[in-house]
């Protein structure tokens, strides 16, 4: 009966240790605290040897600071088209660093002119897989030089245009087939979070 006494006081009293020390992110001079409850997360400060963390009871990890505005990582504009359409054939690391390159770019009037020719040159070998050349929308029907120059154009200026007049919005891509004579309509296209 003592020893099951004995160590239940040893280990509570280890608890108790650790839970006033295992936790700290103090260096040793000055002291940590936590504010807050429950694991919310807010700022973090730190001053004369004391670091504060208002992630929630318990200490925690201070959160970082927020990362600088600087140059885009991702385009977000048509899903695939950097994927199915830019290096897409080539091998790592130049497959990497081409499309990186090609997320960053932030001028959108230089778009058509650094990406066209690699885009047309995937194009052509996309529209091989069904083994009927020239059946790609916005194909020219004649195999020549250039088939699929207007196809890569649209396709480089990666943005996804709205019209912001019309109420009905079902179909993606619709601004963009309205404007190139595909389909004629007043849909708003754009791209929808479903």
């Amino acid at each position: 009966m003592k020893t099951k006494l004995y160590l239940a006081l040893l280990a509570s009293s280890l608890l108790a240790v650790a839970a006033v020390n295992g936790c700290s992110s103090d260096t040793g001079t000055g002291t940590a605290t936590s504010t807050g409850t429950g694991g919310s997360e807010g700022p973090t400060s730190t001053s004369a040897g004391s670091t504060t963390s208002a992630a929630g009871t318990g200490g925690g990890m201070p959160m970082p600071p927020p990362p600088p505005i600087g140059a885009p990582i991702d385009r977000i504009g048509r899903p695939a088209i950097n994927t199915a359409l830019n290096h897409t054939f080539d091998v790592e690391p130049a497959k990497g660093t081409a499309k990186d390159s090609y997320n960053q770019k932030s001028d959108p009037t230089t778009w058509a002119a650094a990406s066209s020719a690699e885009f047309a040159k995937n194009l052509a070998i996309l529209d091989s897989l069904d083994t009927v050349c020239g059946n790609q929308i916005l194909a020219g029907t004649t195999p020549v030089a250039g088939r699929y120059a207007l196809l890569a154009s649209a396709l480089a200026d990666d943005r996804v245009y709205m019209n912001m007049t019309s109420s009905a919005c079902t179909t993606y891509l619709a601004v963009e087939a309205n404007a190139s004579g595909l389909v004629t309509n007043s849909d708003c296209g754009g791209r929808r979070l479903d």
